[in-house]
């Protein structure tokens, strides 16, 4: 477990953790803002998503071995690194509560709508000690391992699906769509913007960053945009856009309208699944990212005992965020949305244009 973090494996978590709001909020949000034209809008979102990761590498090459933390002291100096920390760990809270609301309600809405939301959370704590007990390496790893089966299972359901989706769900569009596509593409971006996991965990990674590396960076943000165009397809084709804007989880519902040759009759469980898996490898790694946060704070040598306060914490914050789906909706579209811009793209948009200007002197002093 002290062997470091590849590339591949950060890339494909950032898959794994964004698939959840793919299937989730973002037809629902494109539905919502774009009308039937909303799928054009993950290609928008590449011109933001993009050059994201082009800052993230430029900061990984420029200061090898350093995490977000060591290179914010770096460049803004100790004392205002700490209160950007400070920020970061109230917006991971936050996602973190929001994220567990989100789960305890898909997970009312499909499967167990009579089970109290108090006992998914309970359980999803437990796992989430678990492999955090197993290590950092392990989650990485099993989403690694993960991914590959739930994109076949996704290739399938699409593959299978394409003699329903209609057209005229889909066509028209004019040009006078554009600009309604363009300003939904912010939901996209706010879950592209999980690339920003790789500078936390960039102390982890090789020191050296080779060509391969980046080709894989580059790939998986391609990779994102493409699946996000594809579920939106999908769902808007078959359930239609303007039903897809008043639904929860309209992905689900799309699948659940689905019969495979009168096989897979309750094949939309397995959606649910998907759905519950990267929630739970994104509250794993939002878990790892507060304890790591507190502790540069505090200069703290071992994290390990900061979960069980932090759980409590989170478990009480979750309520109060938001209890229904109705506040659920609007934080996500209102608050999260927004929050997401800021902490993963204008901070890191920051420190790379500071690493620009002083980059090169700071390489020869440290390195």
């Amino acid at each position: 477990m002290n062997k470091p973090l590849t590339m591949r494996q950060v890339v494909l978590t950032y898959l794994f953790i964004s698939l959840s709001p793919v299937l989730r909020q973002i037809p629902t949000a494109l539905a919502g803002e774009a009308g039937r034209s909303g799928y054009l809008s993950p290609f928008w979102s590449a011109l933001a998503i993009l050059p994201l990761a082009s800052i993230i590498l430029l900061l990984i090459k420029s200061y090898p071995g350093l995490n977000i933390y060591e290179i914010m002291v770096e460049l803004l100096g100790k004392f205002i690194a700490k209160g950007v920390l400070i920020l970061y760990i109230f917006w991971v809270l936050f996602f973190l509560s929001a994220k567990l609301n989100a789960y305890s309600l898909i997970l009312q809405f499909t499967l167990m709508p009579k089970t109290k939301s108090n006992y998914f959370i309970l359980i999803m704590f437990a796992l989430v000690y678990y492999a955090l007990y197993r290590g950092t390496r392990t989650i990485f790893r099993f989403a690694e391992f993960t991914l590959g089966p739930i994109i076949f299972l996704i290739s399938i359901i699409f593959i299978c699906s394409i003699g329903n989706i209609r057209t005229d769900y889909l066509l028209p569009v004019t040009s006078n769509n554009l600009p309604a596509t363009i300003k939904a593409s912010k939901s996209v971006i706010a879950v592209g913007g999980n690339l920003i996991i790789a500078l936390f965990f960039a102390d982890e990674l090789a020191i050296s960053i080779s060509n391969k590396q980046k080709r894989k960076f580059y790939f998986a943000t391609v990779g994102f945009v493409g699946i996000s165009f594809l579920i939106t397809v999908f769902t808007f084709g078959i359930t239609g856009p303007s039903l897809t804007a008043t639904l929860p989880f309209p992905f689900y519902i799309t699948v659940k309208s689905l019969s495979f040759f009168n096989v897979f009759e309750r094949f939309e469980v397995i959606v649910t699944l998907l759905c519950v898996l990267s929630d739970f490898v994104t509250i794993c790694i939002m878990f790892l990212l507060l304890m790591r946060l507190i502790q540069w704070l505090f200069d703290i040598v071992k994290r390990e005992y900061l979960f069980l306060p932090l759980a409590v914490i989170v478990y009480y914050l979750t309520y109060l965020v938001s209890s229904t789906q109705f506040e659920y909706d609007f934080l996500y579209r209102y608050l999260i949305v927004n929050l997401n811009l800021v902490f993963q793209y204008l901070i890191p948009l920051i420190l790379g244009l500071l690493c620009l200007i002083k980059g090169n002197n700071m390489r020869k002093k440290q390195y």
